[in-house]
């Protein structure tokens, strides 16, 4: 009976240290603190992903998670040869198309199903007002639905809360949902985010772009490049801009840094999601977006990424045939 009651304590002894040892997001000093009290590696255009010229990411996004990414931004079209079915695609589905949205987000879901002690957060572009119940309906076919947070009124609850309760994507929409979707939160109602636009290399700003000079209590920190497609090229008006793939190494780096101590003592808090192109490019600095928001969250930094922080270079041959290419292509669809 004795020996019994012992091994009966010491399981339930051994449930309680490793219970107590649970990392959330990959650490353990993550459990207790807000959502709202962490940085995240946050990834522009997530779905955008290839050697095309209009692409912003080298992995796709079920590489982009197993690798330590906890923020993804995606844009919601309907193409115009299949306005029923939606697509992730930036602006027009003629410059990159991703493909149905449903298929990403049954990456995600099958992803969080294997790993649950995660906690994402999407936040979506919905630049062409796609109706909320098509959210609700793709969201559904994924199996997503299920695991997506209501934010209740007053502090966001600790990884380890949002972790028991299987509660674990936290979704943003901009411009806004209905309302008629709980877990599809307006972004700024919660989120406000630093300029976008960026095109000089020494010109990061810490102000409030959207929405226009209200702090909330989430923030996106921007920090991508753009150059204006040469020749300029205009569709409608408005100047086609690629990302940067060759100055990914220096954006990515100390550059980073900097910009995220100027904004943390601007808004005198950290930024939640630190949005950035080629998130795998670091510097030769030894700095990268990893050790950089573990730097933010004042955790040990520790690279066990396999496609992370490998400083980049001038583009290859190859690559730079394909994003000629790209180019060609972009000139046809705008002129």
């Amino acid at each position: 009976m004795k020996v019994t009651s012992f091994v009966i304590y010491s399981i339930i002894l051994l449930a309680s240290i490793v219970k107590s040892q649970k990392a959330c997001n990959g650490y353990v000093e993550f459990c207790d603190r807000l959502y709202s009290d962490i940085a995240y590696v946050t990834t522009h255009n997530s779905y955008a992903a290839g050697k095309q010229a209009s692409a912003n990411q080298n992995f796709n996004v079920s590489i982009q998670l197993k690798d330590g990414v906890r923020g993804l931004m995606l844009n919601s079209v309907f193409p115009d040869d299949n306005p029923k079915e939606l697509h992730l695609c930036h602006g027009s589905c003629n410059l990159f198309d991703a493909g149905p949205a449903v298929n990403t987000l049954t990456t995600i879901a099958e992803w969080l199903n294997e790993n649950p002690n995660e906690v994402v957060t999407i936040i979506w572009e919905n630049n062409a007002n796609v109706p909320t119940s098509v959210f609700n309906d793709v969201y559904m076919q994924s199996g997503l639905d299920k695991f997506g947070h209501v934010q209740e009124d007053g502090n966001w609850p600790s990884l380890a809360k949002m972790i028991d309760n299987d509660k674990r994507l936290v979704n943003f929409i901009n411009p806004s949902s209905d309302g008629t979707i709980p877990w599809l939160m307006k972004e700024f109602d919660y989120v406000f985010e630093t300029p976008f636009e960026n095109t000089n290399p020494n010109a990061w700003q810490c102000t409030i772009d959207r929405p226009k000079g209200t702090q909330l209590p989430l923030y996106v920190l921007n920090h991508f490049l753009y150059s204006s497609l040469l020749p300029p090229f205009s569709s409608g008006g408005e100047q086609i801009e690629l990302p940067q793939p060759g100055l990914a190494n220096v954006t990515n780096s100390a550059s980073l840094a900097g910009h995220a101590q100027q904004c943390q003592q601007t808004f005198n808090r950290i930024p939640n999601f630190v949005a950035v192109d080629f998130y795998d490019q670091g510097g030769n600095d030894g700095q990268n977006v990893f050790s950089i928001v573990a730097e933010l969250n004042r955790v040990k930094y520790s690279q066990n990424i396999k496609n992370a922080a490998q400083p980049s270079g001038s583009l290859s041959n190859v690559d730079a045939f394909i994003g000629l290419a790209s180019i060609g292509t972009l000139a046809m669809f705008v002129l």
